[in-house]
């Protein structure tokens, strides 16, 4: 017998946050000079290098940083980060164009991607922090 209930009141579809590395330039700066990074579902691993000027990330910035980009900003859908520990620039939404780059301290913080109900936490652990040479 069919369930009325169910058919008045369909589940809503899930929504999904898909990670990829973005590739060209981000902020006008060429991600091959910010990271040599692998993404596997949640797991980052690869080398964050140590970048000495990012004028375009802020004024004086300079440090380690991280390139992401989400598919589903880029079809219009609300992404909601959040980088744990953060220093500066801790929270946000994505614009359209999907990308993320955020300054990084330390491999054992978090980025936190939400899609409405559906949330993505990476995982920094397996990324090197490039030191200033």
């Amino acid at each position: 017998m069919l369930n009325l209930q169910k058919l008045l009141h369909p589940k809503p579809a899930q929504k999904t946050v898909t990670i990829t590395l973005p590739e060209g330039e981000v902020l006008g700066m060429n991600v091959s000079s910010l990271q040599e990074a692998e993404i596997n579902d949640i797991k980052i691993t690869g080398t964050s290098k140590y970048v000495e000027s990012f004028p375009e990330f802020s004024k004086s910035a300079k440090g380690n940083f991280l390139a992401i980009k989400c598919d589903e900003a880029t079809k219009g859908e609300t992404i909601n980060w959040e980088l744990s520990e953060a220093k500066t620039k801790g929270k946000g939404t994505l614009d359209e164009d999907g990308i993320l780059v955020v300054q990084l301290h330390s491999n054992t913080q978090t980025i936190t991607l939400k899609n409405g109900e559906t949330s993505k936490v990476l995982d920094l652990k397996g990324l090197t922090l490039s030191p200033s040479e």
